[in-house]
């Protein structure tokens, strides 16, 4: 076997350790960039893009919702699980999905919670059958007034969906709608007078009022009528100054 002379031995050895120390550097340099970028924050979210259909969120409340977090300043180890709960505490919004994009851009998706009803006086209902808190005067719109049982929502908003469907076919319109503690429902009419339909026979009541309102006398004076006889109606009036509401049956 040939042996290595050694000027040959010598070349071997120096090109050797020429390798090692190349390798030795390449990674002590990568070790500073890395120390560089995700140790020393040295490259904070430069840009902020907020997308969705949005109608009661505005890009401001996105922003204002992660001002000054100290998480922007570092791109690199931003938790965007972090960002996105911060978002969705927002009042008008559902969900969030969030990312991040090279080379320091944030980029943030908002789906909205769409009001369909008031609940109460000062909550919402959205179209997922939510009850929320938020600023009213955002409204685009303006929308039944339903209330109840909390645990009763998806429930008063279906009930108002018949009643409407029946009462919007001979020219009357619900402005709110309410079912009581005893699940008895009471309807409020736009420009017309409060409806006590009661726990039962519901539909036929109305249809009931529907027959027999267009012959009452002094409508514009009726605070009330009361549909839970099985014939007939009981008619509360409004108060006149210095009285109570009085009752007539009729």
């Amino acid at each position: 076997m040939e042996q290595m002379s050694p000027r040959t031995r010598g070349e071997f050895l120096f090109g050797l350790l020429f390798f090692a120390a190349v390798v030795f550097g390449l990674s002590r340099a990568g070790l500073d960039v890395h120390r560089g970028l995700f140790e020393q924050d040295l490259v904070p979210v430069s840009g902020l893009v907020v997308q969705g259909e949005l109608e009661y969120v505005t890009r401001e409340d996105v922003r204002a919702a992660l001002q000054d977090d100290p998480a922007l300043n570092n791109f690199f180890t931003l938790d965007v699980n972090e960002v996105q709960q911060r978002i969705e505490g927002l009042p008008w919004v559902h969900r969030v999905s969030v990312r991040k994009r090279w080379p320091a851009l944030l980029y943030v998706y908002v789906v909205e919670k769409t009001p369909r009803a008031h609940w109460g006086e000062d909550r919402l209902l959205s179209d997922r059958g939510d009850i929320f808190t938020a600023p009213l005067e955002r409204l685009k719109q303006p929308l039944v007034t339903l209330s109840g049982p909390d645990t009763m929502a998806d429930r008063v908003w279906d009930q108002y969906q018949q009643f409407q469907r029946l009462l919007g076919l001979n020219g009357y319109k619900v402005a709110a709608l309410h079912l009581t503690e005893r699940h008895a429902w009471e309807v409020q009419l736009a420009d017309g007078p409060r409806l006590k339909l009661g726990r039962g026979d519901t539909l036929a009541r109305l249809q009931r009022f529907i027959d027999v309102y267009p012959l009452l006398e002094e409508r514009e004076k009726m605070a009330y009528i009361d549909l839970r006889y099985d014939t007939g109606v009981a008619v509360g009036w409004k108060a006149s100054e210095g009285t109570g509401n009085d009752q007539d049956h009729r």
